[in-house]
Order: C-alpha cells, then sequence, then structure tokens
C-alpha cells in the first residue's frame, strides 16, 4: 500500500522501495493495533457493564432477602415473652431430665425396697 511519493534517485531507487514498504508495513501494523485496541475496550465496556448490572441484581436481591429475615426477627421479638423460658428450657433440658431420673428412682427405691429398709431400721 504505497502512500507516499515516489522520489527516484537511480542510485536509491530500490533502498528507497524498501524503506517505503517497511514504512507502509509499520503504519498497517499501527492501524491494525488501535482496531484491535478499540475492539478490546469495547468488549471491556460491556464485560464491565455486564458484571455491574448483574453486581447490582444481586445487592438488591440480597437486600430484599436480609428485609424479610429482619421483619421475621422483629416478629419473633414480639414473641420474647414466650421464647426467652422455652430457650432457658431447652438450654437446661439435660438437667431437668437427670434430676427427674435420680428422683424417679429414688421414689422406685423407697416403694420397692422401702418395707425391707423400715424392717431392718427397726427389728435387729
Amino acid at each position: 500500500m504505497e502512500r507516499r511519493q515516489n522520489w527516484t534517485c537511480e542510485s536509491h531507487e530500490e533502498a528507497f522501495r524498501t524503506i517505503h514498504k517497511k514504512l507502509d508495513d509499520i503504519v498497517d501494523r499501527q492501524i491494525a493495533y488501535a482496531e484491535t485496541s478499540t475492539r478490546i475496550e469495547m468488549r471491556q465496556k460491556q464485560l464491565e457493564k455486564i458484571v455491574t448490572n448483574g453486581l447490582t441484581h444481586n445487592v438488591e436481591e440480597m437486600t430484599k432477602k436480609i428485609n424479610i429475615i429482619c421483619e421475621k426477627l422483629s416478629a419473633l421479638e414480639d414473641f420474647k415473652w414466650f421464647r426467652q423460658p422455652i430457650t432457658k428450657f431447652r438450654d437446661k433440658f439435660f438437667w431437668y431430665s437427670l434430676a427427674l431420673a435420680l428422683i424417679g428412682g429414688g421414689i422406685y427405691s423407697l416403694v420397692h425396697y422401702g418395707s425391707t429398709i423400715v424392717k431392718g431400721a427397726i427389728l435387729p
């Protein structure tokens, strides 16, 4: 692709032709690089737009879900009078069960072995 005037000097004609060709190649590469860079920038902007829109969409969904959770928590706070004692009972349930088992075992022992113990204590 010739863009320059051909200055003719018979002794340097081949050298000028080679230089012009090299310069034309350099210009062609620079134009191709500029076009490629422009396409890359356009794709990058498109990707940034997609990511930004996706993140915005995700943030909106998360905001809605968090608002729903907050509403449910505020509803639970209305039942605080019921929730706190039940939670306390749940936390101490094992110890209450153990105490009930020991008391039940003690009552069973008194009923079953009570007469033997009383006879042994009274009669030597």
